[in-house]
C-alpha cells in the first residue's frame, strides 16, 4: 500500500450510471483499482492507508487522477456526470485545495461528490463544506442510503443532489412489499425535495422493472453495465 500511494499506482474503472426513463448513461461512477498483482481490494488499500495515516493522501489522489481522467476522455464535453468518492474528514486543505478549485473551473458542473459515513461531521464544518463544494460547481449525493450512518437525519442536513439507494434495499424487492414500502418513500422524498433517486446494485430483471415501476430517476448495477477500464458511450438496448 505505501508503493501504491508513493508511486500512484491508483487506476479506475468506470461504472455507467444509466437515466431510468431512456436508457441513455447520465454519468459514470470513478472505482478505484491498483495497479499491482496479486489484486488488492479497494477496502483493504483503504484500511493500511488509515494505518500508515495516509488516507489523505488516498482522497488527494482521487480528485486529481479522476480529474486528469475526465480530460483525458473528454467525458466533461459530453455532458455527462462523474461520480467520486470522498472519503470522510480528508477534504484537500491549502495548496491542494487551492490547485483543485483552478483544475476543476475547466469541468465544472462534470462532477458529483459522494459522501458516505459522515455521522460525525459537525454543522459548521458540513456548511463550509457544501459552500465550497457550490462554489467549485460540485454537486453531491449520499451513498449507501438505508443503511449504517446514511440515515433521515444526514440526508436532511446534507440535502444533497442525488441519493443513491443502497443494494441492500433493492436485493430481491420484488420479493418484499416492506423493502418496496420503504424504497417508494425514500423516492417520493426525493422528488418533492428535487432531489434525483438512483438505485444501486440492480442486478436483475425483477429488480431494475421494480425500481422503475417505484419511479426511481437512474440505475446503477451490473444488470445494466458492469465496471470497465474503458468509457463506455452506451448501454446495450
Amino acid at each position: 500500500v505505501r508503493d501504491i500511494l508513493d508511486e500512484n499506482r491508483f487506476r479506475y474503472h468506470f461504472q455507467p450510471i444509466v437515466d431510468a426513463r431512456t436508457g441513455e448513461i447520465f454519468a459514470y461512477e470513478a472505482l478505484m483499482r491498483a495497479d499491482v498483482t496479486p489484486f488488492m481490494s479497494p477496502l483493504k488499500i483503504l484500511k493500511y492507508a488509515e494505518h500508515m495515516e495516509r488516507l489523505y493522501d488516498v482522497e488527494k489522489a482521487t480528485f486529481f487522477n479522476v480529474l486528469d481522467c475526465i480530460g483525458r476522455e473528454k467525458i466533461h464535453t459530453t455532458g455527462r456526470k462523474v461520480f467520486i468518492n470522498s472519503i470522510p474528514g480528508n477534504r484537500l486543505q491549502g495548496e491542494d485545495a487551492d490547485l483543485l478549485r483552478e483544475k476543476i473551473q475547466e469541468y465544472r458542473g462534470s462532477v458529483v461528490v459522494e459522501l458516505t459515513e459522515q455521522a460525525e461531521i459537525q454543522d459548521d464544518e458540513l456548511m463550509t463544506m457544501k459552500a465550497d463544494f457550490a462554489g467549485m460547481g460540485i454537486e453531491t449525493a449520499v451513498d449507501d442510503y438505508g443503511t449504517g450512518y446514511s440515515n433521515v437525519t444526514n440526508l436532511l442536513r446534507y440535502m444533497p443532489n442525488y441519493v443513491k439507494i443502497d443494494r441492500m434495499l433493492l436485493s430481491k424487492i420484488q420479493e418484499s412489499p416492506q423493502k418496496q414500502h420503504f424504497v417508494r418513500e425514500i423516492i417520493e422524498f426525493a422528488h418533492d425535495n428535487d432531489i434525483k433517486a438512483l438505485a444501486e446494485g440492480v442486478e436483475t430483471t425483477e429488480e431494475i422493472q421494480m425500481v422503475i415501476h417505484l419511479g426511481v430517476d437512474l440505475i446503477q448495477g451490473y444488470y445494466t453495465a458492469k465496471p470497465s477500464p474503458e468509457i463506455i458511450s452506451e448501454i446495450d438496448s
